[in-house]
This record gives C-alpha cells, structure tokens and sequence, in this order.
C-alpha cells in the first residue's frame, strides 16, 4: 500500500467504527426502523437458480408492503404438446396456447394450491373448450373443432371457471362471451367476477404448420393494499411497456419484462414453480368412469358383445375395454 493511500484506508476505517458505535447506542426498536428502511428499498431480490429456457415455469413478484403482485409465465412446451396431441390449426393452436398461458396466471392469481378449470360453450368456429390447471402447474387442454381457421374461433356464449377446493367443493362463476380475445376474457372475468383490477399480456408465435414457437405472458395485479398512487404507476409502466419484450434465452425469468412492469416500485421475486403438460387418464380412470354409467347403459355396451374403444378428448390416447371388464361391472351391486 502507497503512503498516499493509507489516509484514505484511516478515514475509512474511522468511519466504519464511528457508524459502529452510532448503530450500538440506538434502541432495539430504532434499530429495525433502520433495517427495515433499509430493506424496503433495497434492490430486487431474485429467485436462484433461474430454470433453463426450454424449461416451463411460473414465477410470482410482489412489493415489499404487498401493494403491487407480478407473474410471469412460459408455457410454450406444455402448450406445443397440447396443440400437437389435438391436431390443431395454426389459428386454434394460437387460442389453445393462450388460453394454457393464460389460465396458469389465472391459477396463480386466484387458486395457487387447487385445481381451475376454464371452459366455455360458445359458438366460435372452434366450438367448446376447455382447459385444466392444478395446483402443481400441470395442465391440458381440449377443443371441439382443432382444425378451425381464421377469425371468431370464439363466439357468442358463456365463459366458466371452476375453482375445484380440495374437501370444500366446487365454486363456479360465469361471464358472456362477446367475441372477446383471451387477453380481454381473463381481464374481464377478473374485475366483473372477482373484483380484481389486472392487466394481462400474452405473447405467442405459432407458425403455419400450428407448431407453438412461444408462449409467454404476464400479469400485474393492483392488490387491496395499493393506492392510486401504485395504480398510476402501474399505468405508466404499461404505456412505456416496449413491444417485442418477453423471455428469451439470454433472460429465461423475463427480468425485463419484469423490471419495466415494476418500475419504480420496491419489489422481490416470491416464489417458483416449474409448469409442465399432463393429462392423468388411464385405462382405470376409464373403467371407473364406465362405473359410473346408468346399469341400464352398461347392459346395452354389454350386449354388443365387442371390446369397447374410447379416445381421451385431451391427449388422444385410444383405451381398449375388453368385454370381461363390461361385464364385471353389471356384477358389482348397484
């Protein structure tokens, strides 16, 4: 070390010991004023361990006083292989990807430990739909006609969505459907149904062939604790939102989406989960849901004599329900 430096290395040193014996003298309780002064702006704190981009995941953000809830999430391989399974055109595996993205915010913002369920029976060219979230991010989806093309792929009807609590039942809220893009149906859903005022942005490119390139999307929440003060920034953020921002290899988390949404707001990551495609049928869910038939049906699927085929509506899989298995269920007692 020079001699001109070790004046400086003093003072500093000098300075830390007398900060030190400042710290020492105040209270207990003005010691955590400062600490959590501190810490409400303090820098973003981020999640470790940040999933590869090929990999599906949701996360959630919040401000440091709960004002202020982000979510991002990617769902482009769960919804490629949705889209894939179904058979879809390149316009309903566009819809198909975005009601996936969008119903996992859905989930997250609402029901993170259960099952949602988006549905609706309308009469769009692509006809009924429906998609399953759980609570451990797997997800499918089925629609009626997944070879529908061009525009008003969803028409004039109602929207359901079921928040399935696990031991609590079932709790069902509906909208009418007006033409409405996925982006504007969620939104809507959540400030008529819910009382929740959201913003929702869904960025996804599929190609001609219906392959799901990427699918992508966010949600910023004004919760109960903020002011109008939050909610102008909220708008402001969006307004200076630039396009063409999402995730990428290089920002597999969407930190700029994420750091433009939150911009000006103290806030930390929350909380991860990976998200992923899944359809739980099975030759014995399909016999557990031939039980469930009138006796009277099961006798005329018995009388035929042959095996009995049936398709799973989300993954495609063909079951084979031999005869002997048809039979045995006349013999259980009604």
């Amino acid at each position: 070390m020079s001699a001109s430096e070790q004046p400086n290395v003093a003072r500093e040193t000098a300075t830390t010991t007398a900060n030190a014996a400042s710290d020492a003298k105040l209270s207990a309780v003005e010691r955590y004023k400062r600490a959590k002064e501190a810490r409400r702006t303090a820098p973003p704190q981020r999640l470790g361990d940040v999933p590869a981009f090929d990999t599906d995941t949701l996360w959630r953000g919040l401000t440091r006083e709960g004002e202020v809830r982000v979510l991002l999430v990617r769902a482009t391989h769960s919804a490629a292989e949705s889209t894939q399974k179904l058979g879809c055109s390149a316009d309903t595996a566009r819809m198909i990807a975005e009601l996936m993205t969008g119903a996992q915010l859905l989930r997250a913002c609402l029901n993170p430990d259960e099952q949602v369920q988006l549905s609706a029976s309308n009469d769009g060219a692509a006809g009924n739909f429906v998609v399953d979230v759980w609570a451990e991010g797997h997800m499918r989806a089925t629609v009626r006609e997944p070879g529908a093309t061009g525009e008003g792929l969803i028409g004039q009807g109602t929207a359901q969505i079921a928040r399935i609590l696990r031991g609590r039942g079932t709790y069902r809220s509906a909208i009418g459907l007006g033409g409405d893009d996925v982006e504007t149906l969620l939104m809507r859903y959540l400030l008529e149904s819910e009382q929740i005022l959201s913003y929702i942005k869904l960025d996804v490119a599929v190609d001609d062939s219906g392959a799901v390139h990427h699918a992508h999307g966010f949600l910023i929440q004004l919760m109960p604790e903020g002011t109008r003060e939050h909610l102008a920034r909220i708008v402001a953020n969006l307004e200076d939102l630039p396009s063409g921002v999402g995730m990428s290899a290089d920002d597999p988390d969407g930190m700029a989406w994420a750091s433009q949404l939150m911009n000006g707001l103290y806030w930390d990551q929350a909380a991860r989960q990976d998200v992923g495609f899944l359809c739980p049928c099975s030759p014995e869910r399909v016999v557990a849901l031939l039980s469930t038939l009138p006796r009277a049906d099961i006798e005329e699927l018995a009388a035929d004599g042959s095996p009995l085929e049936t398709t799973c509506d989300y993954c495609r899989v063909t079951y084979t329900v031999p005869q002997s298995q048809v039979q045995a269920l006349l013999e259980v007692p009604s």
